[in-house]
């Protein structure tokens, strides 16, 4: 079995570093938002190994939801 894994990037797109945390299927986790330099994109995979192991599970207040409007 392939071990849970981050795989970061710089985007030829924008010149941004990105990460995903890949499952042992080879399916994405999570993906990141952008950063702007290869420190900040490891220093945010670090942040995501550090807090996940403390992080608990809520939902979301369903009245806020309603609320936010999702039209661009």
């Amino acid at each position: 079995m392939v071990p849970v894994k981050f795989e970061y990037w710089q985007s030829e797109e924008d010149g941004q570093w990105y990460f995903h945390l890949i499952a042992p299927n080879g399916g994405v986790i999570v993906h990141s938002g952008a950063y702007m330099t290869e420190d900040e994109c490891l220093e945010g995979i670090e942040e995501v190994r550090r807090y996940a192991r403390l992080a608990i599970v809520t939902q979301p207040d369903v009245d806020n939801i309603k609320n936010i409007n999702l039209e661009p």
